[in-house]
């Protein structure tokens, strides 16, 4: 059944079974792949760390940047469970707080990443002609310098900051949802539900949007998740650089930064928050796997 424009009509009570059925193959892949599990729990254990961060830091004020030379480079004890650093600030309150600007900066760079680079890589593939091709040279062009590197240019032209590298990072990252979107797109501009939109009318915008995107919401939020990991890399490398966040931001990356140069007597100062970076990652690339599966019907069985 159909609406007066061609856009199938759902009824209201096929809702709560599609519901149901994506409900149904989450549990069935956190039951079948202990990986999606492990990495699904490592990305809550984080979230919810830096949710409570003020709550669950033996010492918030420390967390944030308060100093006490007095307990400076102590090793690891019950007194400080991951030791304390160069300045005597306790290294479990700053690794929590860490998790905040960590998590906050992934999820804006591949918003941000995704708002340009998705519309662009629609129109370019939906469009194609003069329009695809301006569009796809302005991609490669960005596309021909490599990420970490082209957002080390702009962040040191900018100027050290951790909003000066997120936006570095969201003008690198962009292009790479531009061409997912515009191959999905190319994919189903042809498709017969598409000319059934055109022939009554529907305008192009609301095809992009209804039907387009729909279809590309699947393999962009795959994407997404896989990319937030790599943000959270990338952000910890330009940190540790000194082009990201500055003293006395709690910051994982500026953490094994200020470690290095000790690693060997305070291995501990490098080590967690070196720690914490990795199963981020981990966490968020063996979640963006699980979602393929959970969010692709054609992965039931």
């Amino acid at each position: 059944m159909t609406t007066g424009v061609g856009v199938p009509w759902v009824e209201p009570d096929a809702i709560a079974p599609a519901a149901t059925g994506m409900l149904a193959r989450t549990q069935r892949t956190l039951r079948r792949d202990p990986a999606a599990l492990f990495g699904s729990f490592v990305l809550f254990v984080f979230l919810l760390t830096a949710a409570l961060a003020p709550w669950l830091a033996p010492n918030a004020e420390q967390g944030r940047g308060a100093t006490d030379v007095g307990a400076r480079e102590l090793a690891p004890s019950w007194a400080h469970l991951f030791g304390t650093d160069h300045l005597g600030r306790d290294m479990l309150s700053r690794v929590i707080f860490g998790a905040r600007p960590a998590l906050l900066v992934a999820v804006a760079v591949v918003l941000l990443a995704v708002l340009v680079g998705v519309p662009l890589g629609m129109v370019a593939g939906f469009r194609g002609g003069r329009i695809d091709e301006l569009l796809m040279r302005i991609t490669d062009l960005f596309l021909s310098f490599p990420p970490l590197l082209l957002a080390m240019v702009i962040t040191a032209v900018l100027g050290p900051s951790l909003i000066h590298a997120s936006l570095a990072l969201a003008v690198s990252w962009w292009p790479w949802y531009a061409r997912l979107a515009r191959g999905v797109t190319q994919s189903l501009r042809q498709a017969p539900f598409i000319d059934a939109a055109r022939v009554f009318g529907v305008r192009e915008p609301i095809i992009l949007l209804r039907h387009i995107l729909r279809n590309a919401t699947t393999p962009i939020l795959v994407q997404a998740t896989v990319d937030a990991g790599t943000v959270i890399l990338a952000i910890g490398s330009l940190s540790f650089l000194g082009l990201a966040a500055q003293p006395p931001t709690p910051d994982w990356g500026l953490m094994v930064a200020n470690g290095r140069t000790s690693v060997v007597t305070e291995w501990w100062i490098a080590t967690f928050p070196g720690l914490a970076i990795f199963l981020t990652t981990l966490g968020l690339n063996l979640l963006g796997d699980a979602m393929r599966d959970i969010l692709d019907p054609r992965s039931a069985t």
